[in-house]
């Protein structure tokens, strides 16, 4: 399940081709960071078995795994060897480096450096909805889907996601929605609010499992904070936190909905049956959301195609192009 969705629109034109997608991804494999490198990307395959497929198609929903693995090298281990490189030239030729020369010192120590350093492994999903015409990267942290984007794109260079914009701000419509006491239909009003002015102080108040119906909110949104992040339930099967960025967090399915769906006693593979579930959910949610945000725009005010819930697909195909 994911844990977190940045999502951008996905036009049909801009879609990957299923019949090059493989062979797309194989010519950006991960592999190991080399003795001097900090940092390593590329595609695994989703499943988690080795040499399998790159790119896994479950009632088409398309699936990719970025891996990173990046050298652990603190900032001040690097000053601390740049001085010793200092203090040698100048006990060598009775000068101090000036600043270009420390700079090129600190390439020379991070070359020193990073063949010593310890590694670190990280990964993240890519979930694309052709149908929905969505594209979703499991991360909401800037340097790892920008990474995530470029890699993308480097291996599909017909892949054109595009910013994905709502007629309305969410933060405009969680402050109506809070003012109201009413979600848009179902949803339902959770219990973790961020909220924020928006004057210089950048004063903040968080509600961490607290009813956020009271007067003391309704006060904070009078006086003109605004709604950064607020906690939401959809139809009592999966609980989320909506950001004013349109971005998702804290994603996380009820565990009465594997026992509904009878995910806990399938024979299925797990990787099908989690894939299933999850996006069985979110092809319902999305739609609904951007609704309720007034629908999804271009970026330039036109309304562009909405996401509406595609009608599923057989589990044994592949994709809807097979």
């Amino acid at each position: 399940m994911f844990k977190a969705l940045t999502l951008y629109r996905l036009p049909a034109h801009a879609q990957p081709d299923p019949a090059r997608l493989d062979e797309q991804l194989a010519a950006l494999p991960f592999t190991p960071c080399m003795p001097t490198q900090p940092l390593s990307v590329g595609f695994v395959p989703p499943r988690g078995k080795a040499h399998g497929p790159l790119a896994e198609w479950v009632n088409g929903h398309l699936l990719l795994k970025l891996q990173f693995e990046q050298r652990l090298l603190p900032g001040s281990v690097v000053r601390e060897r740049v001085d010793e490189l200092a203090e040698k030239i100048e006990q060598e030729s009775g000068r101090k480096p000036g600043a270009k020369r420390r700079r090129e010192l600190k390439d020379e120590a991070m070359l020193d450096l990073l063949p010593l350093a310890f590694t670190r492994q990280t990964s993240l999903r890519v979930w694309i909805a052709p149908q929905l015409e969505l594209l979703a990267i499991d991360s909401t942290t800037a340097a790892r889907t920008d990474s995530a984007l470029s890699l993308l794109t480097k291996a599909i260079p017909n892949l054109a996601p595009q910013p994905l914009m709502t007629a309305e701000s969410p933060a405009a419509c969680m402050r109506a929605w809070l003012l109201d006491g009413v979600a848009p239909a179902g949803f339902g009003i959770g219990r973790d609010a961020e909220l924020r002015s928006a004057d210089s102080q950048n004063a903040s108040v968080r509600y961490t499992r607290h009813g956020l119906d009271g007067q003391d909110v309704q006060q904070h949104l009078t006086e003109g904070k605004q709604v950064k992040k607020m906690a939401l339930q959809w139809k009592d099967r999966l609980e989320l936190v909506l950001t004013d960025t349109l971005q998702l967090t804290r994603l996380k399915l009820d565990d009465s909905v594997f026992d509904q769906d009878g995910a806990t006693q399938s024979e299925q593979d797990p990787f099908d049956a989690d894939m299933l579930l999850a996006t069985a959910e979110l092809s319902e949610l999305l739609p609904a959301l951007f609704e309720g945000l007034g629908g999804v725009t271009d970026g330039l005010g036109a309304a562009a195609p909405t996401p509406v819930l595609a009608t599923q697909a057989p589990s044994d195909e592949k994709a809807p192009w097979d």
